[in-house]
């Protein structure tokens, strides 16, 4: 390297500083505790998003509301025949992934929010009859037309993950390097792969939650020992009276009767020798009840860390109500959203600008390249709401569309208006039919339909009424 001065020319399109990020020789350091550390955390954050309750609940919900998210090519509302073109192709592409986008988008939400990052390799494919995977995959697209598709996103399990390809001055990520025993370390380049980060976009292990959630889980699990232990000690003792003397052979069955009798089973008995009284006393727990709330309160906690705590009210905790508990859902679906559009842009970002990259010239008259996008989870409305909604828009005119988004958002009526319904609607009588006629076959906003058709009419209907 040369000891050179840079002239200012080289000085102006250099990056002078650093990323700051705590990485050396591809491992990142940034988490507040060793053992939080990649590679050597994987077990802990797996254990936990696998069968820590709350995160159970946390990542069983994530999924169930995955199925509700669409991923779609957005392109501008101006869009040229090519735009279109793209869009279509964009659509194709995602539906000749092995596993569908539905399967891309399940491993994404129970991995990613959890784990901190994800890796996919990209597999590329071509979409013609006679092409031949090299890999012997028997993957045929649906398309005939020799452009470049996507086959597999193949998922890279954070249990193969040794370090990071990067540079470390800068903080870029280059590859991923992978160990699978008894396969050899390899490096998947990152132009080949899809990376995925949650929580710090600058820091390619993103910032997991579970990192919060570990402090949290490790007082909760202390708490729950020493409840187990109190209640073992609280569990009562065998108080016997002896009247009289006992023989050897009574002596044998009182041993027997209180080894039986104090063991946790059911349909234990005692059957006491002669002058011989048992009874069994009950020790009281006091510190039980407040030990519990502990419990509680450190198992909300955790899941007000995923922004779930109202999983927990008027349930597991005890207190709380119905309307702060659908405050608090509406505020989740809020942030689910938020949460979705930012994951998704970073695939965009990365498979959209590359999918469409390998196939340029495909469509030269397009005018920007479809981004990708997901459909947010629409909030429930109640009928009270909706119906009150509706009493202060009665003076707008609402096209079918509204109609139907209307009728959709009741969870009872059909989306689809009856036709007999719309059928009235275009029934405005013209100027030359008889008035009274007319204002029996009037609906919703006639007023201004009719003021703004016909103006003639409008005078003679508002002089006859």
């Amino acid at each position: 390297m040369s000891d050179m001065p840079m002239s200012d020319s080289e000085r102006k399109f250099s990056e002078l500083g650093t990323s700051g990020l705590q990485a050396y020789m591809g491992y990142v350091q940034e988490a507040y505790h060793a053992e939080l550390h990649w590679p050597g955390v994987q077990p802990l954050y797996s254990r936990m998003r696998r069968s820590d309750p709350e995160i159970s609940v946390v990542r069983n919900v994530y999924q169930a509301l995955a199925r509700s998210v669409r991923l779609e090519w957005q392109i501008p509302d101006d869009a040229s025949d090519d735009d279109k073109r793209a869009q279509e192709f964009g659509e194709q592409v995602l539906n000749d992934i092995e596993g569908g986008p539905d399967e891309f988008l399940s491993t994404l939400i129970s991995h990613v929010p959890f784990m901190g990052f994800g890796w996919w390799e990209v597999v590329l494919g071509v979409r013609s009859d006679n092409w031949k995977s090299p890999d012997g995959d028997d993957w045929k697209s649906e398309h005939n037309d020799n452009l470049i598709g996507i086959r597999k996103l193949a998922w890279r399990d954070h249990s193969s993950f040794v370090k990071w390809n990067m540079d470390d001055k800068t903080g870029k990520v280059k590859g991923f390097v992978q160990q699978d025993s008894p396969n050899s370390q390899i490096i998947i380049p990152l132009n080949r792969s899809l990376h995925v980060a949650f929580g710090d976009t600058q820091n390619p292990e993103g910032l997991s939650p579970l990192e919060a959630v570990w402090r949290l889980e490790r007082i909760k699990y202390g708490l729950e020992v020493v409840q187990g232990i109190g209640f073992e000690h609280a569990a009562g003792y065998l108080d016997v009276t002896v009247n009289g003397k006992l023989t050897t052979s009574d002596e044998t069955a009182l041993k027997r009767a209180a080894k039986n009798i104090m063991k946790a089973q059911e349909g234990n008995y005692a059957a006491w020798p002669q002058n011989v009284v048992g009874e069994l006393k009950d020790v009281n727990f006091s510190a039980a009840p407040s030990i519990l709330e502990a419990i509680k309160y450190f198992g909300v906690l955790k899941l007000m860390v995923y922004n779930m705590q109202w999983a927990a009210l008027s349930s597991v905790t005890g207190t709380g109500s119905y309307a702060s508990m659908t405050d608090s859902s509406q505020m989740f679906i809020t942030v689910f959203n938020s949460m979705m559009e930012g994951l998704i842009a970073q695939v965009d970002a990365q498979l959209g600008k590359r999918i469409f990259s390998l196939n340029e010239g495909a469509f030269p008259g397009m005018t920007r390249r479809p981004k990708l996008v997901c459909t947010p989870i629409e909030k429930q409305v109640s009928l009270s709401e909706l119906a009150a909604l509706m009493d202060s828009i009665q003076w707008m005119t609402l096209s079918e569309d509204d109609i139907k988004a209307i009728r959709r958002k009741t969870g009872i009526l059909t989306e689809n208006v009856p036709t007999e319904d719309m059928a009235v609607k275009k029934k405005i009588a013209p100027a030359t039919e008889p008035i009274d006629e007319v204002i029996e076959q009037s609906v919703t906003n006639w007023k201004d339909y009719i003021q703004l058709k016909d103006p003639n009419l409008y005078a003679k209907l508002s002089k006859a009424k």
